[in-house]
C-alpha cells in the first residue's frame, strides 16, 4: 500500500466509496423525510441535533479556543434528522454488524496495529486524503449511524475507514428491505465487493483487495492466540501467528 501511494497512485476511497455510499443512503432516506409530518420533522430535528451535540459528535464545531462557541443553528449537520421509525429499524442491524466486526475482524487489526504502532501502513487509505478523522457535516452516513448506535460507539478507525463500510451498506439495505425505499445504484458495486472480500481500497489505476480469513483463533477475551498453530489463516495459505493478542514470528 505504501509503495503504491509513493508511486503516485492516489487514494480514491473518498470518491469511490464514501461519496457513493453517502449518496445512496441519502436517496434511500429521502422518501421517509418527505412523507413525515411537519410536527414529526420538528421533533426529529430537535432530538437528532441534541443527541449529536450533547454526546460530543459536534466536537469539531462546538468551540473556538476556550471561550467562543459556534452557533449550532449555522453549523448543523447537512443531512436530515433521523425519525423514530428509522432508528427503530436501524439500531438492531447496526449493532449486529458491529458485533461481527468485534468478533471476526477487530482482533486481527488490533494485533497488527499494536505491532506497527506509529507506522501503521493502512493509514494512507483513510477516507480523507488529509488523513483527518473530523466528521464532515455532509457525511450523512456517519451522522445517521452515530445517532442509531450506542452513544459511546465512536466507530472510527479501523472499522469505519479500513473496512468496506459494512455499517453504511447494512443501513442502505435496511432502508431498501424494511422501509421500502430505494438507494441510488452507486452502492451496488461497493456491496458486491463487501460480500465477496475483506478490506479493499480503490486507488488511481489500481485497487487493493484482501481476502477474509478462513481460520481465526481467539482467547475468551477476544485476543488472537495460537500455541502450536497460526492464529489466522487466509485462503491463499498466508498465516499470522499470535499469542495473547501479540504477533509473534512464524513458527
Amino acid at each position: 500500500m505504501r509503495q503504491l501511494l509513493d508511486d503516485g497512485h492516489t487514494s480514491l476511497v473518498a470518491s469511490v466509496r464514501r461519496d457513493a455510499l453517502n449518496n445512496a443512503l441519502a436517496a434511500a432516506r429521502a422518501p421517509i423525510w418527505e412523507q413525515t409530518s411537519d410536527h414529526d420533522q420538528f421533533t426529529a430535528f430537535g432530538d437528532f441535533h441534541d443527541f449529536m451535540e450533547w454526546h460530543g459528535y459536534y466536537g469539531e464545531q462546538r468551540y473556538d479556543g476556550f471561550e467562543a462557541r459556534y452557533n449550532l443553528m449555522e453549523h448543523r449537520y447537512l443531512c436530515n434528522p433521523v425519525t423514530k421509525g428509522e432508528r427503530s429499524a436501524l439500531t438492531p442491524v447496526l449493532q449486529a454488524v458491529r458485533q461481527v466486526y468485534n468478533q471476526v475482524l477487530g482482533p486481527i487489526w488490533a494485533a497488527i496495529d499494536r505491532t506497527l504502532t506509529g507506522s501503521y501502513i493502512m493509514q494512507f487509505a483513510w477516507y480523507w486524503s488529509d488523513q483527518q478523522t473530523i466528521v464532515k457535516r455532509n457525511d450523512e452516513g456517519r451522522a445517521v449511524i452515530r445517532y442509531c448506535l450506542n452513544p459511546r460507539d465512536w466507530f472510527f478507525d479501523p472499522a469505519w475507514n479500513l473496512y468496506p463500510d459494512w455499517l453504511v451498506l447494512a443501513a442502505i439495505d435496511t432502508y431498501q428491505q424494511v422501509l421500502g425505499t430505494a438507494p441510488t445504484p452507486g452502492w451496488e458495486g461497493c456491496r458486491d465487493v463487501a460480500l465477496a472480500a475483506g478490506p479493499w481500497w480503490p486507488l488511481s489505476g489500481v485497487g487493493v483487495m484482501m481476502q477474509r480469513p478462513t481460520v481465526l483463533r481467539l482467547t475468551d477475551d477476544g485476543l488472537l492466540h495460537g500455541i502450536d498453530e497460526p492464529a489466522v489463516v487466509w485462503p491463499d495459505g498466508s498465516t499470522l501467528w499470535a499469542r495473547d493478542g501479540a504477533i509473534v514470528p512464524t513458527g
